[in-house]
């Protein structure tokens, strides 16, 4: 994945890919409910089939490499650079490069020497204008592009979307006042209340359980925990929001895509589906 070139969301993408890589087999994937995962692996397989022989792909957003990889798997002849702006894990994997550190905005390769440009996930977090130039310089004409972006009414943003709702409220003033207080009463009013709004959300059950092993300390123990607790989870409340803004509805994708369109010889855009019909992500795909 990247997100547009600052310090800060650096910092943040490389901290999630560096518990990812400490905490996940490589072979985990990102997170697509239900059989999303093997549509969009299915998606990458066929996309692989129609490359020519010894294609170089570049992967924008790359992550830990899960398209790359996927494509690797079905085609050993081809070459994949991933880029990511973020410190992501180093992969020993054959015909597989991991450029680390590296914008989509500003990509490593001389003019027409690409041959397909992916995205899993990935694209939509950067500056789609500045990249979508970079793609037009590294692209052989008449290369094909497939990527799939966010859709604001998957299950994942929705997923998302709740799991931010209940840390903002978790880090809201009434359980912050209540803790330091010490007060478990009203703390537990507080958290009945988060969790009658947001039933089975995982955070609000593991927050109880933080919070009430502390909240009979002394005052001072008391409030370096409650820094910990908002120190620990404030980063994926960052990336969290970072998704939202992402993710693309029906009525922004039309002016996102617009410089993609302007560079690109041919762009088309389908909605990629559950065998259910929750959309799991815009497919954008087309010809350079």
């Amino acid at each position: 994945m990247t997100v547009d070139s600052s310090a800060a969301d650096q910092g943040l993408w490389t901290k999630f890919w560096q518990e990812f890589a400490a905490e996940n087999e490589l072979q985990e994937r990102c997170h697509i409910p239900g059989d999303g995962r093997e549509l969009v692996d299915t998606h990458w397989r066929q996309f692989a089939n129609d490359l020519p022989q010894e294609a170089r792909i570049v992967d924008l957003g790359c992550g830990a490499g899960i398209v790359g990889r996927t494509l690797l798997k079905q085609r050993s002849d081809l070459v994949v650079d991933g880029i990511d702006f973020a410190g992501v894990p180093q992969l020993n994997v054959p015909n597989l490069t991991i450029h680390r550190w590296v914008p989509m905005e500003a990509l490593p390769f001389e003019a027409n020497s690409i041959d397909a440009a992916v995205s899993l996930y990935g694209i939509e977090y950067g500056n789609l204008s500045a990249t979508a130039a970079e793609l037009q310089r590294v692209l052989r004409p008449g290369s094909s592009f497939s990527f799939l972006i966010h859709h604001a009414d998957s299950e994942t943003v929705r997923e998302g979307s709740t799991r931010r709702r209940a840390l903002r409220l978790l880090f809201g003033g009434k359980i912050k006042s209540a803790f330091l207080a010490g007060n478990t009463e009203r703390l537990d009013q507080q958290i009945r209340a988060i969790d009658k709004e947001l039933p089975s959300e995982a955070w609000v059950g593991i927050a109880t359980k933080f919070f009430n092993r502390k909240i009979s300390l002394p005052r001072v123990p008391r409030e370096s925990a409650w820094h910990d607790f908002v120190t620990a989870l404030s980063p994926e409340a960052a990336l969290l929001a970072r998704l939202e803004r992402a993710a693309k509805s029906s009525a922004g994708l039309a002016a996102w895509l617009e410089p993609l369109i302007a560079t690109m010889q041919q762009v088309s855009v389908a909605v990629m589906r559950r065998r259910s019909n929750e959309p799991i992500a815009w497919k954008v795909s087309g010809i350079r």
